[in-house]
């Protein structure tokens, strides 16, 4: 699985994401916050900019609209993550984390629903992701994120196949409809395990259930997280468990992001499977100790 080719994200929900940290959350009045962190947001972008911090090439096609989405192109060019930028009709959405001293590992999460894709939106950013696998032949490809109405998902389905025939092996993190429109033409599906339990109908007892049921039904490599309980995983037919993390941060929001990209650069360099899931965790770990999706923090001591 190894290869120096670019790993490439293709991001269709977009955002600028927004760290607000206040000393409390004064629900029905004004709350100033004490620090705000932009940045590049979404889960694609959040796991490219966590995936070039751990030491990956990463290349990003994004649709962007309007004011912010320019924002969000200079931030993510900033974070040293390649871009091919799409233009769109619909204005970038905006999603904000509230972080309070008191919360411990949550956070308040605010996301606005990314803009409708009119038609010449998705022919263009199909274009554009199919011109980008054709220049850069990445070896995984990550498609990451909810799909925007109007995207047709038979459509990208056929665009995500293309992918796999041209070479590249397609990692997937979604859900709802999106996964399961996607699931099968996925090499490796990362999930968390009520989204594993609502694409198989039924409620799965723990990630190691989970991953089994994926892999099984959909025949892909399966990946499934579950909180602060830890993860689980079945890649090439070997079964993983990663426990519970060992530091709890106040940062969560991007850490199943940061997760996903220190797997995909393990496994881009030919790590095996135990080695990658410990780089994902620590990963994950340390994207909650600092503010900003996908931001990594100091690793934790052991």
């Amino acid at each position: 699985m190894g290869g120096t080719s670019v790993i490439l994200a293709l991001s269709l929900s977009t955002s600028l994401d927004l760290t607000y940290e206040v000393d409390a959350l004064r629900v029905g009045a004004i709350t100033r916050p004490r620090q705000v962190t932009p940045v590049a947001g979404g889960k694609a972008l959040n796991m490219a900019r966590a995936a070039v911090a751990l030491g990956g090439e990463v290349h990003a096609v994004a649709a962007v609209g309007g004011f912010t989405g320019e924002r969000v192109a200079r931030l993510l060019r900033n974070d040293g993550v390649g871009l091919t930028a799409v233009p769109v009709s619909g204005e970038t959405r905006t999603c904000i984390a509230i972080v309070e001293p008191a919360g411990g590992a949550t956070s308040t999460d605010i996301y606005e629903p990314p803009a409708a894709f009119a038609d010449w939106d998705w022919r263009a950013f199909a274009d554009a992701a199919i011109a980008a696998v054709g220049e850069l032949r990445p070896g995984w490809i990550v498609v990451s994120g909810s799909v925007p109405r109007g995207i047709d998902l038979d459509g990208l389905a056929g665009v995500v196949r293309g992918f796999r025939v041209a070479g590249a092996r397609v990692a997937l993190d979604t859900s709802g409809a999106p996964l399961a429109a996607l699931v099968e033409v996925a090499d490796l599906v990362k999930v968390n395990l009520e989204e594993a339990s609502d694409l198989v109908g039924r409620a799965l007892p723990d990630a190691a259930e989970a991953c089994r049921e994926l892999g099984g039904s959909y025949g892909v490599d399966a990946v499934v997280t579950n909180g602060v309980r830890g993860a689980a995983a079945i890649v090439d037919g070997g079964a993983h468990v990663v426990g519970p993390p060992r530091a709890r941060g106040r940062f969560p929001a991007g850490s199943g992001d940061a997760f996903l990209a220190g797997f995909i650069v393990a496994l881009h360099r030919g790590i095996p499977a135990a080695g990658a899931l410990a780089l994902a965790g620590e990963a994950g770990e340390r994207n909650a100790m600092t503010p900003g999706q996908g931001r990594l923090g100091a690793a934790p001591q052991p």
